[in-house]
Protein backbone atom coordinates (compact mmCIF):
# COMPACT_ATOMS: atom_id res chain seq x y z
CA UNK A 1 0.00 0.00 0.00
CA UNK A 2 1.51 3.78 -0.56
CA UNK A 3 2.52 5.43 2.57
CA UNK A 4 1.00 8.71 3.54
CA UNK A 5 2.40 11.75 5.31
CA UNK A 6 -0.07 13.96 7.30
CA UNK A 7 1.50 17.43 7.61
CA UNK A 8 1.01 19.13 10.93
CA UNK A 9 1.11 22.71 9.88
CA UNK A 10 3.59 24.62 12.05
CA UNK A 11 3.83 28.76 12.00
CA UNK A 12 3.04 31.10 8.90
CA UNK A 13 2.99 30.90 5.60
CA UNK A 14 6.86 30.51 5.27
CA UNK A 15 6.91 27.88 7.62
CA UNK A 16 4.08 26.03 6.14
CA UNK A 17 5.81 26.27 2.64
CA UNK A 18 8.60 24.44 3.89
CA UNK A 19 6.56 21.63 5.80
CA UNK A 20 5.25 20.88 2.24
CA UNK A 21 8.64 20.60 0.03
CA UNK A 22 9.85 18.92 2.91
CA UNK A 23 6.77 16.37 2.13
CA UNK A 24 7.42 16.25 -1.60
CA UNK A 25 11.19 15.97 -1.68
CA UNK A 26 10.43 12.78 0.42
CA UNK A 27 7.70 11.39 -2.44
CA UNK A 28 10.46 12.58 -5.03
CA UNK A 29 12.43 10.06 -3.46
CA UNK A 30 10.52 7.32 -2.20
CA UNK A 31 8.99 7.22 -5.79
CA UNK A 32 5.22 7.45 -3.61
CA UNK A 33 3.64 8.93 -1.01
CA UNK A 34 0.09 10.85 -0.55
CA UNK A 35 0.58 13.80 1.42
CA UNK A 36 -2.00 15.51 3.15
CA UNK A 37 -3.03 18.04 6.55
CA UNK A 38 -1.79 20.97 4.49
CA UNK A 39 -3.76 24.09 3.96
CA UNK A 40 -1.86 27.33 2.02
CA UNK A 41 -4.78 29.20 1.22
CA UNK A 42 -2.09 31.51 -0.09
CA UNK A 43 -1.72 28.42 -3.02
CA UNK A 44 -4.89 26.77 -2.99
CA UNK A 45 -2.90 24.00 -1.63
CA UNK A 46 -5.09 21.57 0.32
CA UNK A 47 -5.94 18.22 1.13
CA UNK A 48 -8.35 16.61 4.28
CA UNK A 49 -7.17 13.64 6.29
CA UNK A 50 -8.26 11.02 5.79
CA UNK A 51 -10.63 8.93 8.15
CA UNK A 52 -8.59 6.05 8.12
CA UNK A 53 -5.25 7.84 9.31
CA UNK A 54 -3.21 5.39 11.71
CA UNK A 55 -4.18 7.10 15.56
CA UNK A 56 -0.57 6.44 15.93
CA UNK A 57 1.53 7.37 12.77
CA UNK A 58 5.29 7.30 13.28
CA UNK A 59 6.30 10.71 14.20
CA UNK A 60 8.86 12.71 12.66
CA UNK A 61 10.03 15.46 15.14
CA UNK A 62 11.98 18.04 15.57
CA UNK A 63 12.99 21.22 13.06
CA UNK A 64 16.16 20.32 12.43
CA UNK A 65 17.12 16.63 12.33
CA UNK A 66 14.40 15.09 10.24
CA UNK A 67 16.39 13.38 7.25
CA UNK A 68 14.05 13.15 3.88
CA UNK A 69 16.56 10.58 2.35
CA UNK A 70 16.08 8.20 5.17
CA UNK A 71 12.42 8.67 5.39
CA UNK A 72 11.89 8.40 1.85
CA UNK A 73 14.13 4.82 2.34
CA UNK A 74 12.11 3.47 4.85
CA UNK A 75 9.30 3.85 2.36
CA UNK A 76 10.88 2.43 -0.25
CA UNK A 77 12.08 -0.43 2.02
CA UNK A 78 7.73 -1.10 3.15
CA UNK A 79 8.86 0.15 6.80
CA UNK A 80 6.30 3.30 6.78
CA UNK A 81 2.61 3.21 6.44
CA UNK A 82 1.69 6.18 8.10
CA UNK A 83 3.99 8.48 9.40
CA UNK A 84 3.17 12.39 10.56
CA UNK A 85 5.32 15.65 10.01
CA UNK A 86 6.04 17.29 13.58
CA UNK A 87 9.00 19.92 12.02
CA UNK A 88 10.18 21.63 9.10
CA UNK A 89 13.41 20.34 8.42
CA UNK A 90 15.68 23.20 8.55
CA UNK A 91 18.50 21.36 6.26
CA UNK A 92 19.33 22.36 2.58
CA UNK A 93 20.04 18.81 2.20
CA UNK A 94 16.03 17.70 2.40
CA UNK A 95 14.90 20.09 -0.60
CA UNK A 96 15.24 19.51 -4.54
CA UNK A 97 16.23 22.10 -7.06
CA UNK A 98 14.92 25.40 -5.85
CA UNK A 99 12.77 25.04 -9.50
CA UNK A 100 11.15 22.05 -8.71
CA UNK A 101 8.80 24.22 -6.26
CA UNK A 102 8.70 27.46 -8.38
CA UNK A 103 5.95 25.71 -10.39
CA UNK A 104 4.08 24.34 -6.90
CA UNK A 105 3.76 27.76 -5.68
CA UNK A 106 2.33 29.21 -8.40
CA UNK A 107 1.09 32.73 -8.06
CA UNK A 108 1.11 33.97 -12.02
CA UNK A 109 -2.44 35.69 -11.87
CA UNK A 110 -1.14 37.99 -8.76
CA UNK A 111 -1.32 41.35 -9.27
CA UNK A 112 2.23 42.62 -8.29
CA UNK A 113 5.63 43.81 -9.96
CA UNK A 114 8.95 43.28 -8.34
CA UNK A 115 11.62 45.92 -9.22
CA UNK A 116 14.23 45.92 -11.59
CA UNK A 117 18.03 45.81 -11.77
CA UNK A 118 19.07 49.37 -10.42
CA UNK A 119 17.38 48.80 -7.23
CA UNK A 120 17.78 46.34 -4.22
CA UNK A 121 14.88 45.11 -1.61
CA UNK A 122 14.78 44.89 1.81
CA UNK A 123 12.39 42.77 3.35
CA UNK A 124 11.74 44.14 6.66
CA UNK A 125 10.42 41.82 9.65
CA UNK A 126 9.46 43.68 12.16
CA UNK A 127 6.21 43.45 14.15
CA UNK A 128 6.65 40.77 16.97
CA UNK A 129 10.15 39.87 15.99
CA UNK A 130 10.92 43.24 17.53
CA UNK A 131 10.26 42.11 21.45
CA UNK A 132 11.64 39.23 23.13
CA UNK A 133 9.94 36.61 20.92
CA UNK A 134 12.71 34.50 19.93
CA UNK A 135 17.03 34.65 20.76
CA UNK A 136 17.53 33.36 17.44
CA UNK A 137 14.95 35.59 15.27
CA UNK A 138 15.87 39.84 15.25
CA UNK A 139 16.18 42.21 12.92
CA UNK A 140 19.27 42.59 10.82
CA UNK A 141 21.84 45.04 11.98
CA UNK A 142 21.90 48.52 9.76
CA UNK A 143 25.52 47.81 8.91
CA UNK A 144 24.68 45.03 6.40
CA UNK A 145 21.80 47.34 4.71
CA UNK A 146 25.16 49.99 4.36
CA UNK A 147 27.42 47.64 3.01
CA UNK A 148 24.55 46.30 0.49
CA UNK A 149 23.74 49.84 -0.41
CA UNK A 150 27.50 50.76 -1.17
CA UNK A 151 28.88 47.76 -2.38
CA UNK A 152 26.16 47.39 -5.28
CA UNK A 153 24.98 50.60 -5.97
CA UNK A 154 21.49 50.36 -5.80
CA UNK A 155 18.55 52.09 -4.54
CA UNK A 156 17.56 50.41 -1.67
CA UNK A 157 13.80 49.57 -1.08
CA UNK A 158 12.01 48.69 2.05
CA UNK A 159 9.18 46.72 2.01
CA UNK A 160 7.69 43.96 4.44
CA UNK A 161 6.85 44.54 8.30
CA UNK A 162 7.14 48.66 8.61
CA UNK A 163 5.38 50.06 11.27
CA UNK A 164 5.82 53.24 13.76
CA UNK A 165 7.83 50.58 15.94
CA UNK A 166 11.85 51.91 16.81
CA UNK A 167 13.53 49.92 13.86
CA UNK A 168 10.92 51.23 10.95
CA UNK A 169 11.44 54.81 12.11
CA UNK A 170 15.38 54.46 12.12
CA UNK A 171 14.74 53.15 8.63
CA UNK A 172 13.23 55.92 7.23
CA UNK A 173 15.62 58.39 9.32
CA UNK A 174 18.74 56.79 8.05
CA UNK A 175 17.49 55.81 4.53
CA UNK A 176 15.65 59.38 4.02
CA UNK A 177 14.33 59.61 0.27
CA UNK A 178 14.40 55.48 -0.04
CA UNK A 179 11.05 53.79 -1.18
CA UNK A 180 9.28 52.59 1.58
CA UNK A 181 6.40 50.12 0.24
CA UNK A 182 3.83 49.20 3.10
CA UNK A 183 2.87 45.05 3.28
CA UNK A 184 0.17 45.08 0.74
CA UNK A 185 -0.51 41.45 2.49
CA UNK A 186 1.48 38.45 2.74
CA UNK A 187 0.81 37.01 -0.94
CA UNK A 188 1.51 40.45 -2.45
CA UNK A 189 4.42 40.90 -0.48
CA UNK A 190 6.22 37.46 -1.21
CA UNK A 191 5.35 38.10 -5.04
CA UNK A 192 6.85 41.29 -4.80
CA UNK A 193 9.84 39.86 -3.31
CA UNK A 194 10.01 36.96 -5.77
CA UNK A 195 9.70 39.23 -8.65
CA UNK A 196 12.43 41.24 -8.07
CA UNK A 197 15.65 41.62 -9.57
CA UNK A 198 17.97 41.80 -6.31
CA UNK A 199 17.04 41.02 -3.36
CA UNK A 200 18.32 41.11 0.85
CA UNK A 201 16.53 38.77 2.61
CA UNK A 202 15.55 39.33 6.57
CA UNK A 203 15.92 36.78 9.12
CA UNK A 204 12.53 35.06 8.13
CA UNK A 205 11.34 31.82 6.89
CA UNK A 206 8.86 33.93 4.40
CA UNK A 207 11.82 36.31 3.01
CA UNK A 208 14.35 33.14 3.20
CA UNK A 209 11.92 30.94 0.87
CA UNK A 210 10.63 34.07 -0.95
CA UNK A 211 13.80 34.76 -2.63
CA UNK A 212 15.08 31.18 -3.12
CA UNK A 213 12.17 30.39 -5.32
CA UNK A 214 12.87 33.40 -6.96
CA UNK A 215 14.63 34.24 -10.64
CA UNK A 216 16.25 37.09 -8.90
CA UNK A 217 19.81 37.87 -10.19
CA UNK A 218 21.19 38.22 -7.04
CA UNK A 219 20.07 37.55 -3.02
CA UNK A 220 21.88 38.82 -0.39
CA UNK A 221 21.99 37.04 2.87
CA UNK A 222 23.08 38.27 6.08
CA UNK A 223 24.79 35.56 8.16
CA UNK A 224 22.69 36.62 11.52
CA UNK A 225 20.11 34.19 13.74
CA UNK A 226 19.39 31.13 12.64
CA UNK A 227 21.19 31.73 9.04
CA UNK A 228 24.45 31.48 11.10
CA UNK A 229 25.51 28.25 11.56
CA UNK A 230 27.73 29.38 14.26
CA UNK A 231 24.85 30.73 15.95
CA UNK A 232 22.23 27.76 15.20
CA UNK A 233 24.76 24.66 13.87
CA UNK A 234 21.52 22.66 13.87
CA UNK A 235 20.27 24.68 10.90
CA UNK A 236 21.25 24.69 7.29
CA UNK A 237 19.62 27.84 5.02
CA UNK A 238 22.53 28.69 2.69
CA UNK A 239 22.24 27.46 -0.92
CA UNK A 240 26.23 28.02 -1.22
CA UNK A 241 25.83 26.27 -4.70
CA UNK A 242 23.20 28.90 -6.14
CA UNK A 243 25.23 31.70 -7.95
CA UNK A 244 22.95 34.06 -7.08
CA UNK A 245 23.55 34.24 -3.56
CA UNK A 246 26.19 36.68 -1.35
CA UNK A 247 26.62 35.67 2.24
CA UNK A 248 27.93 38.46 4.69
CA UNK A 249 29.37 37.39 8.18
CA UNK A 250 27.73 38.13 11.04
CA UNK A 251 29.13 38.12 14.89
CA UNK A 252 26.56 35.67 16.43
CA UNK A 253 24.58 37.64 18.94
CA UNK A 254 21.07 36.47 20.75
CA UNK A 255 18.17 39.01 20.42
CA UNK A 256 16.41 39.75 23.86
CA UNK A 257 15.23 43.18 22.84
CA UNK A 258 17.56 44.86 25.14
CA UNK A 259 19.42 48.18 24.85
CA UNK A 260 22.69 46.91 24.23
CA UNK A 261 20.95 44.85 21.31
CA UNK A 262 19.60 47.98 19.89
CA UNK A 263 22.42 49.93 20.06
CA UNK A 264 24.24 46.74 18.52
CA UNK A 265 21.82 47.20 15.07
CA UNK A 266 23.06 50.77 15.02
CA UNK A 267 26.86 50.07 15.24
CA UNK A 268 29.27 50.49 12.62
CA UNK A 269 31.35 47.77 11.28
CA UNK A 270 32.31 45.73 8.08
CA UNK A 271 30.95 42.34 7.21
CA UNK A 272 33.20 39.99 5.27
CA UNK A 273 31.42 38.50 2.43
CA UNK A 274 31.73 34.45 2.59
CA UNK A 275 32.46 32.50 -0.90
CA UNK A 276 31.52 29.41 -1.39
CA UNK A 277 34.23 27.62 0.18
CA UNK A 278 33.89 29.49 3.32
CA UNK A 279 30.41 28.88 3.92
CA UNK A 280 31.12 25.03 3.20
CA UNK A 281 34.00 25.39 6.50
CA UNK A 282 31.20 26.88 8.65
CA UNK A 283 28.38 24.16 7.26
CA UNK A 284 31.32 21.55 8.11
CA UNK A 285 31.97 22.78 11.83
CA UNK A 286 28.30 22.92 12.51
CA UNK A 287 27.65 19.61 11.95
CA UNK A 288 30.56 18.74 13.47
CA UNK A 289 28.98 20.00 16.65
CA UNK A 290 25.59 18.98 16.11
CA UNK A 291 26.66 15.29 15.06
CA UNK A 292 26.18 13.69 18.25
CA UNK A 293 22.53 14.61 18.49
CA UNK A 294 22.08 13.94 14.50
CA UNK A 295 22.91 10.58 15.70
CA UNK A 296 20.61 10.35 18.70
CA UNK A 297 17.94 11.72 16.51
CA UNK A 298 18.27 9.15 13.69
CA UNK A 299 18.87 6.02 16.21
CA UNK A 300 15.47 6.86 18.15
CA UNK A 301 13.32 7.52 15.04
CA UNK A 302 14.80 4.31 13.28
CA UNK A 303 14.45 1.92 16.42
CA UNK A 304 10.70 3.15 16.66
CA UNK A 305 10.43 2.18 12.76
CA UNK A 306 11.73 -1.32 13.18
CA UNK A 307 10.14 -1.54 16.18
CA UNK A 308 6.56 -1.02 14.36
CA UNK A 309 5.38 1.91 15.85
CA UNK A 310 3.48 4.15 14.23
Amino acid sequence: MTARMNIRPLGNMGNQMLQYMFALSVRDRAGELEIFGHDIPFWNIKAPVPADFSSSPLILRGHQYIDATQVAHWIRAGKIRDCELHGLGFQMSNYGHHERYAAVFNAETVDAAGYGPEYVVFNVRGAEILDRKHRDYGPVPLSFIDQVIETTGAKPVFMGQLGDDFYSQKLRERYAGSIFQQSRGALIDFEVLRRSHQIAVAVSTFSWVAAWLSKAQVIHVPLCGILNPQQRPDIDLLPENDERYRFYDCIPHRWTASAEDIEYLWAPRQHRQLDAAHIRQLKTAARRKTAVARMWRSLRTSARVGLGFR
